[in-house]
């Protein structure tokens, strides 16, 4: 059984349970006291979500995310072809490097955000909208992408009950996602934060 360090409400731990659920792998979430010593023991940087298998630990959704789909039979979650995993891997830059930044963090949980934080927020979202294909982020089938972005979204969503408004392609393809079993089996209630 993999375990998985972090929260629910982590963007990159929910993309870390996704992509088990994705693949049927069985998996337990560990609490983590986040910044302890034994935090730092798995994370140089105190940061999560951290994988354990058996006495391997990996660390950075990015490795854990495609040591969980390389290393176990069932749905490919990372595109063969080269174009197409370019692309999976443009996603993925994106969902780190600036949805994060602007839709996660930039988007504060005890206080309504401020005009600059909205502003950056909802310009993140319309450029996500202008990009978002027919069906999934790096072509027809469900990658890594699609779980990275996932729970970025959802968490615009509860944040900004309005985050979709007038973006249709990007508003489709939440909608679709929210239908799969590893989206709502990693929901988590907000009110318990």
């Amino acid at each position: 059984m993999l375990r998985i360090h972090g929260y629910p409400v982590s963007t990159y731990t929910r993309t870390a349970t996704m992509a088990c659920i994705e693949k049927g792998v069985a998996h337990e979430l560990v609490p983590i006291e986040y910044g302890s010593a034994a935090h730092v023991a798995l994370h140089p940087f105190s940061r999560i979500p951290v994988l354990e298998h058996d006495d391997t630990v990996i660390f950075e959704t990015l490795a854990i995310t495609s040591y969980i789909d390389e290393a176990f039979a069932g749905l490919a979650l990372q595109p063969t072809d080269a174009l197409a995993r370019a692309r999976m891997l443009e996603w993925v830059g994106l969902c780190s490097d600036y949805v994060y930044r602007d839709v996660v963090r930039g988007l504060p949980r005890k206080r309504p955000p401020n005009d600059e934080e909205l502003c950056a927020a909802r310009s993140a979202l319309r450029r996500l909208d202008g990009l978002i294909g027919d069906r999934f982020l790096a072509g027809d089938a469900l990658s890594l992408a699609d779980l990275y972005l996932a729970p970025q979204i959802s968490n615009a969503c509860e944040k900004l009950g309005d985050a979709l408004d007038q973006l249709d392609s990007l508003r489709a393809w939440y909608e679709r996602l929210a239908r799969r079993e590893s989206f709502r089996r990693t929901a988590y209630d907000p009110a318990s934060l």
